[in-house]
C-alpha cells in the first residue's frame, strides 16, 4: 500500500504526516498533545466535557454526585494501598498514583491531600485548563507532603512514557466515555507496577442504567448535564474483568453502588445493576 501511495521518499514522509494531522484532529482537543496513533479518546466526549469546564470546581453544580462519591473512593483506595501509622495521618504518603480521565480534579486534590503523588490526566486541554488555578492554590496552600499535577494526554501516550511508574492507577467514571474500552484498560495496565492495585468505577448495562442514568438522571431529574452519557458505552462487569485477567490481572472486589439524589449520598450495595466499583491488583 505505502509502495503505491509513494514513489519516493519525499511522498511517503508527506503521506506520513497528512495521516498524522488527520488523526489529530478526530481524537485530541489538543492536537499537539498526541503522539501515538492508536488512542482510545472519544472526540464527541472530550468536547462535551469541554463545555462544561467552568462547572468542576462547583461541588453544588453539575458534578455534585462526583464530589459526593469521594465519601465511597477515598475510603476504598485507602483501605487496599494504604500505609498505617501510629499518628493516623497521611495514609497514602510517598504511594505514587495516576488519576486518569481525572477531569476537574474531583478525586486528585483529595487524594493528594492524603499523602499522595497524584498525576492527573485528561484528553481536553479546555478541562486541564481549567483546574489550573486550582493546581497553583492547592500548591502554594498544602502544607503536607501530597502533590497534584495534571497533564493533556490521551492514556495511550501517556502509559508509552511512564510504563510501570505507579502504585495504583484510578479510573473512575471515565471508562463509559471511551471510545475503545481494551485499549483503554491496557494502558491503565501497563501503566501500574508488578502487584500495584487499578480502580474503576463505572455504570452497568443493564435497562435499569437506562432508565435511571439516562432517562430519569438527565431528562427528569436534571442529576447530571444531558446528553453527558450514552448508553451503548456502559460495561458490563463481566466484560471489564475478562479483559483485566487476559491481560494478567487479579479482580480483588466487585461492589455495586447506589446514589440516592435527595440526600446527595452515595452507598454500597450488593447490588450492581447501576454503579459499581471494580479493584484488580496487577500480576
Amino acid at each position: 500500500m505505502f509502495a503505491e501511495l509513494g514513489k519516493s521518499a519525499c511522498c511517503t514522509c508527506k503521506f506520513h504526516r497528512v495521516f498524522l494531522e488527520s488523526a489529530k484532529r478526530r481524537f485530541c482537543t489538543n492536537p499537539k498533545s498526541l503522539q501515538s496513533q492508536q488512542t482510545s479518546v472519544d472526540g464527541s466526549d472530550v468536547k462535551t466535557f469541554a463545555k462544561l469546564s467552568p462547572d468542576w470546581t462547583k461541588e453544588d453544580g453539575p458534578f455534585k454526585a462526583l464530589y459526593s462519591m469521594n465519601r465511597l473512593r477515598l475510603p476504598l483506595i485507602v483501605d487496599t494501598i494504604g500505609r498505617k501509622s501510629e499518628q493516623g495521618h497521611d495514609p497514602l504518603l510517598g504511594l505514587h498514583i495516576a488519576d486518569i480521565g481525572c477531569g476537574g480534579g474531583i478525586l486528585t486534590f483529595p487524594l493528594a491531600r492524603l499523602g499522595a503523588h497524584v498525576q492527573a490526566v485528561d484528553a481536553s486541554a479546555d478541562v486541564i485548563a481549567s483546574v489550573k488555578e486550582a493546581e497553583n492554590c492547592f500548591r502554594h496552600e498544602n502544607r503536607g507532603s501530597g502533590k497534584a499535577t495534571f497533564k493533556c494526554s490521551s492514556v495511550e501516550d501517556f502509559a508509552t512514557k511512564n510504563a510501570g511508574k505507579f502504585d495504583a492507577v484510578v479510573a473512575s467514571e471515565i471508562i463509559e466515555h471511551v471510545a475503545d474500552v481494551e485499549l483503554f484498560v491496557e494502558s491503565c495496565i501497563q501503566l501500574v507496577r508488578k502487584n500495584g492495585a487499578l480502580f474503576f468505577t463505572t455504570i452497568n448495562k443493564t435497562i435499569a442504567s437506562r432508565v435511571m442514568a439516562i432517562w430519569i438522571a438527565e431528562r427528569i431529574l436534571g442529576i447530571v448535564p444531558p446528553g453527558i452519557h450514552n448508553w451503548s458505552k456502559f460495561i458490563e462487569p463481566k466484560f471489564l474483568r475478562m479483559i483485566l485477567e487476559e491481560n494478567g490481572c487479579s479482580v480483588r472486589l466487585l461492589h455495586g453502588m447506589i446514589y440516592n439524589p435527595l440526600t446527595n449520598n452515595w452507598s454500597w450495595s450488593r447490588n450492581m445493576l447501576m454503579n459499581y466499583a471494580l479493584v484488580a491488583i496487577k500480576n
